[in-house]
């Protein structure tokens, strides 16, 4: 959910992105946090802990796994975590991916796979979905384990679910009948 506050959140952190000539990878990167975040219960705990100091939580932004990340992504997050934001995390990497689709003027496709897919793959699969809605798209692709096999996508409410998952619930729900 996107309120007020979320929303100036995300607004800095473009502005930030934007003088330093990084939104591209500061929305890619933020948006990868946030779903690791979303995903990881220990890691969200320790973010949100108010208990923690927050030079403590702040570690976090200068970890090992956010070595390669841009400087403007790893000053957005400290920026979050210090003003206790990190519980909305999602929905400022949403609104921050959605701005910058916006200024370039297409829409945000997040795409989660099971394996890391190749530049050719990324722009067919871009030219496929694409032709799918009828818009021009900026993907966001994510490597996700549960997808196991195709691909699963989410245009703003559309939701296309090409995953071996989903087909096998499907033929479950057509056995089970």
């Amino acid at each position: 959910m996107t309120t007020d506050r979320t929303h100036h959140y995300a607004q800095a952190v473009v502005a930030l992105a934007e003088a330093e000539g990084a939104l591209g990878a500061v929305e890619d990167e933020l948006l990868a946090v946030a779903r690791a975040v979303d995903g990881n219960d220990e890691l969200r705990r320790k973010l949100t802990d108010q208990h923690l100091p927050v030079g403590q939580r702040l570690t976090f932004a200068e970890s090992a796994a956010l070595a390669a990340a841009h400087p403007a992504t790893r000053a957005a997050l400290a920026m979050l975590i210090a003003a206790e934001r990190v519980g909305d995390i999602s929905a400022i990497a949403d609104v921050v991916a959605a701005e910058g689709a916006a200024r370039r003027d297409a829409e945000v496709a997040e795409v989660y796979v099971a394996a890391p897919v190749d530049d050719a793959k990324r722009e067919a699969l871009k030219a496929a979905l694409e032709r799918a809605t009828g818009k021009r798209l900026d993907l966001k692709v994510f490597v996700d384990p549960s997808v196991i096999g195709g691909v699963r996508a989410k245009i703003g409410d559309i939701v296309i679910d090409g995953s071996l998952a989903q087909r096998l619930d499907e033929l479950r729900t057509r056995v089970a009948r």
